[in-house]
């Protein structure tokens, strides 16, 4: 996986007017108009066109993804489409969803979609409201009740990794965050992921991976990390990228509105609930571990601070079990 350099991420190749043009040509979408790279993610290369019939969304998969786990993304796409989770609609030709694209002998791998008008919500620069909230955790209770049926997936943000990845990048971190990440660490290593219920999650409901569009909805983007895990996962990643703010306070009814709407839709057990606050504290350190290694190792970029400075923020809250207030059904 590449992080800083957007364009090794598809092999260096620059010129993104071709690769609009071919786009254009392949999906009958008529003249390019305009085209525009987007600075969001940490492992696609993602851009906007603009053309005679509209606007679209470009992912161009990273170099690095193989032929079956291009294939589990689109199944993964395809599925949440038929079950209503609202995601943007994939454009196919010939019943394919991925597009070929072959430049300077080189190949790469594209999945084109409609655009949804509206604001990636890590621009909004504000705090969410409870309308936002609810219709979130209506979107993770959906997404958590689909039987996707793939492969298992590594991912090294991923919170049941922690003490894997701890134990790699542990030594690169500055001593400010080594003392808080370890913290966490002599906690979770005894936690017991397999005592948890599971489902598959999207694994990364961030600000970065909504869209707020035109008339007020929210869209889910990137289900790069859909995985079959524990769902308390989905709901401390949430809580984490979506409930924290400057006041504590707010941070904590955000994150009350977010777990009860979600609990009125997938009820959670005793055990769930119990373990949230350390859940979420994982969350937050792994966030600290992933971006500072990154910071420390390679080159940063702004959403990569933006995502440090959450996690230290997430830990500063020290979340309890008594800061959770939990109707039961």
């Amino acid at each position: 996986m590449e992080y800083v350099n957007f364009y090794e991420r598809i092999q260096n190749i620059k010129d993104l007017k071709l690769i609009s043009e071919k786009i254009c040509e392949h999906y009958d979408l008529g003249a390019l108009q305009d085209y525009k790279h987007v600075e969001v993610g940490y492992e696609d290369f993602n851009h906007v066109i603009t053309t005679e019939s509209g606007k679209y969304f470009v992912k161009i998969l990273n170099k690095s993804r193989p032929r079956e786990e291009r294939l589990r993304l689109i199944k993964i796409l395809e599925k949440s489409i038929s079950n209503q989770v609202k995601i943007p609609k994939i454009l196919q030709k010939n019943q394919k969803s991925i597009f070929e694209l072959e430049i300077e002998k080189k190949r790469l791998h594209i999945i084109v979609m409609d655009y949804i008008e509206g604001t990636n919500m890590l621009f909004l620069n504000r705090d969410f409201n409870e309308l936002e909230l609810t219709a979130i955790a209506k979107e993770m209770a959906k997404i958590n009740q689909i039987n996707y049926g793939v492969e298992a997936y590594y991912d090294e943000w991923t919170i049941t990794n922690f003490t894997r990845e701890y134990e790699k990048k542990i030594a690169a971190i500055d001593e400010e965050n080594k003392e808080q990440i370890t913290r966490v660490y002599n906690k979770m290593k005894t936690l017991d992921f397999s005592e948890f219920p599971k489902c598959y999650i999207h694994g990364d409901i961030i600000k970065s991976n909504l869209i707020l569009d035109i008339n007020n909805h929210v869209w889910v983007i990137d289900f790069s990390v859909l995985n079959y895990l524990p769902r308390i996962i989905e709901l401390a990643v949430a809580m984490f990228g979506l409930c924290l703010t400057n006041i504590p306070s707010k941070s904590i009814k955000n994150m009350n509105i977010l777990i009860n709407e979600y609990n009125k839709r997938n009820t959670l057990e005793e055990f769930e609930i119990k373990n949230l606050p350390l859940i979420f504290q994982a969350v937050c350190a792994m966030n600290v571990l992933q971006t500072a290694y990154i910071k420390n190792t390679d080159k940063t970029f702004e959403e990569n601070e933006h995502w440090l400075s959450e996690g230290k923020k997430g830990l500063a809250l020290n979340l309890k079990q008594e800061d959770l207030k939990i109707t039961r059904n």
